[in-house]
């Protein structure tokens, strides 16, 4: 599995990955069309000096990418027909090698509370409530978690 940086050449499948993954834990909830606005951010993203964009080619395409800007990981995305090959883990650590490399302490990031699958693959790799919450869809928070690492 090769994990590398993310190209400009790659937005487009990361915009497609981002809306398959969505759509799987929102459902019906992730129906309207951001196409643009996801277009924009992941190309500030790729292209950005202080953000990381790190991804894994699977079946001659992207298969998931990490992205994640100072001590933030702002999101982990792998397309729904390559879940439970090791993507999402791979990325993780490779992520989280990143921040050490960079000399951070411990990671944050915000999950929504009806997403128990991302909940519990960041929990078994050490990830922990920070307590705090904010409003999300469907009566359900986006929950904070903290990542502690030596």
């Amino acid at each position: 599995m090769e994990i590398r940086r993310a190209r400009r050449s790659d937005v487009e499948t990361l915009i497609a990955i981002h809306q398959q993954a969505r759509r799987t834990y929102y459902g019906d909830l992730a129906t309207r069309d951001d196409t643009e606005e996801l277009r924009e951010a992941y190309t500030v993203s790729v292209d950005a000096p202080d953000r990381t964009v790190l991804c894994v080619d699977g079946d001659a395409r992207v298969a998931g990418f990490l992205s994640m800007k100072d001590d933030q990981l702002i999101g982990l995305y792998v397309d729904p027909a390559h879940w439970q090959h090791g993507i999402g883990g791979a990325l993780h650590d490779a992520g989280v090698d990143v921040w050490r490399a960079a000399g951070v302490t411990g990671g944050r990031l915000e999950v929504w509370d009806g997403n128990e699958r991302a909940k519990a693959f960041y929990l078994r790799r050490g990830w922990e409530s920070s307590g705090e919450r904010r409003p999300g869809p469907l009566d359900r928070d986006f929950v904070y978690l903290r990542l502690r690492m030596s």
